[in-house]
């Protein structure tokens, strides 16, 4: 059990969401509406909407955390590589059975799209 809160806000607000929507609510969405069309896409719309805003409040903070102090970027790097490692490994499985041979290109763009925000902010990889 985590008893930090920001790194709790890190792995949560940062890392994983930050995985979880873009495979789930792009690459596993477009193979499911090559199976059976756009319904999914239309259920899930607001996701996809709340999950652009929410990123931004997220980098922001983490951006001014990290600039704040070098013992912040070092720490919040830290954190964000830990579970970064974490989720991609959680994750992998999951794109597998959904995307299949696919499964891989969409964990490198998703974990690609989070590295960009990470160095966007500040934190080192």
């Amino acid at each position: 059990m985590l008893k930090d809160w920001f790194e709790l806000f890190v792995a949560h607000n940062f890392v994983l969401d930050a995985l979880v929507y873009p495979l789930v609510y792009q690459h596993i969405d477009r193979k499911l509406a090559e199976l059976g069309g756009p319904v999914v896409s239309m259920l899930t719309r607001f996701q996809t909407e709340w999950y652009a805003d929410h990123a931004k409040w997220v980098d922001a903070t983490i951006k001014i955390a990290a600039a704040e102090s070098p013992e912040n970027k070092a720490q919040l790097s830290a954190w964000f590589k830990a579970w970064r490692a974490r989720a991609t490994d959680a994750l992998a499985p999951i794109a597998q059975q959904a995307l299949g041979a696919d499964a891989q290109t969409a964990m490198k763009a998703v974990t690609d799209q989070l590295d960009a925000r990470a160095a966007k902010a500040g934190l080192a990889l």
